[in-house]
């Protein structure tokens, strides 16, 4: 009976203790997958509205800029543009075009007299205020910069256009607050504008392939997305994909932001969560084995004693059973046994 119980409680405890930790370690990992989708919505949203808040300060610049210059002379305009570059190294260059398109004031004096009637930035700013397209400028010398310009109409108080104002932003300055900011959060960044160009790329490994799925989510997003799109690779990424994520108060940027958020984001501090609930899970397993023992042998000691008793009651010893009261059952087998005795020994005195 030991030997069946002992095995058959061990073989239960073991089986129950490997289910618990199994299934303890599956929900906790379905709860990493859920946390790490938690922080990458969080993180890719936490990123979008600090870009934006960065951004929205040279647009609120831009307007404040060209509402006080609606009656400017070219003097006037120029101490302006030199204003704007000396206070951060986020622009590059202030510039003003005329209505026909002659630049009449730029930052340091560069570029007076051009003429920009057939840019973007210029057509497009002469009616509303217009974001560009990266491009680089001085490409593969010392003084090489990626800029984008955003532009809009300097106008009057009838509506009329008098010039155009434009913002030269350095990609670096964006490239940098938005890495800043992805190193606050324990996440990567990467900002792709509308023509698929990797502008901000803040891995790691910055430049290396994203996932298919992630480059058909960036594909298939919409400017009028409502929600984050989410994909978790076999790699134990997770990307977060947020098409056209600058404010409505803005000129449509085009560039998606996409956030990954590494597994390894959570530390140690998960393995040795599962450290700690398989150690619980082995401590209570082992007291309720030393429980059940302990409990075992307490009900089977009684019957124990009686058995010997029956034993030596059948090789012709007058043994009296000690009365047991631990359970029901032994003091009923306990009172039988003293019957037995009484009648064998009522027997033996007949002649």
């Amino acid at each position: 009976m030991n030997t069946t119980f002992l095995g058959i409680l061990g073989f239960v405890l073991v089986t129950a203790t490997a289910a618990a930790i199994f299934g303890i370690r599956w929900q906790a990992q379905e709860y990493q997958v859920q946390l790490q989708r938690e922080l990458g919505l969080r993180g890719a949203q936490a990123l979008a509205q600090t870009f934006n808040k960065a951004i929205s300060r040279e647009w609120d610049s831009l307007r404040a800029v060209a509402s006080r210059t609606a009656y400017a002379e070219a003097p006037e305009m120029q101490e302006f543009a030199n204003a704007v570059v000396r206070a951060g190294g986020q622009i590059a260059w202030v510039g003003f075009a005329s209505p026909d398109g002659v630049i009449i004031a730029g930052s340091r004096g560069e570029r007076l007299g051009d003429d920009v009637s057939q840019r973007n930035w210029f057509r497009a700013g002469f009616s509303g205020e217009t974001v560009g397209s990266a491009y680089t400028k001085n490409e593969g010398t010392e003084e090489e910069v990626s800029l984008i310009n955003l532009s809009m109409p300097v106008k009057d108080s009838f509506g009329d256009t008098q010039a155009v104002a434009v913002y030269s932003v350095r990609i670096s300055w964006v490239a940098e607050y938005m890495e800043q900011a992805a190193q606050e959060l324990d996440l990567s960044a990467i900002i792709r504008d509308r023509k698929g160009q990797t502008l901000v790329d803040t891995r790691p490994e910055a430049g290396t392939d994203l996932p298919a799925r992630v480059e058909g989510m960036i594909l298939a997003g919409r400017p009028d997305a409502d929600r984050t799109r989410l994909h978790r690779s076999d790699a134990g990424h997770l990307y977060a994909v947020l098409p056209n994520f600058t404010l409505d108060t803005m000129p449509g940027f085009g560039w998606t932001l996409i956030v990954d958020v590494r597994a390894d984001a959570f530390g140690s501090a998960f393995p040795q969560f599962l450290r700690n609930i398989n150690l619980i899970l082995m401590t209570i397993g082992l007291g309720v084995l030393l429980s059940t023992l302990l409990l075992f042998h307490h009900l089977t000691r009684p019957f124990l004693r009686l058995i010997r008793t029956a034993t030596a009651l059948a090789d012709g010893q007058m043994v009296y059973p000690r009365e047991e009261q631990a359970t029901r059952e032994s003091m009923l087998l306990s009172a039988v046994l003293a019957r037995l005795q009484t009648q064998i020994q009522s027997l033996r005195a007949k002649p």
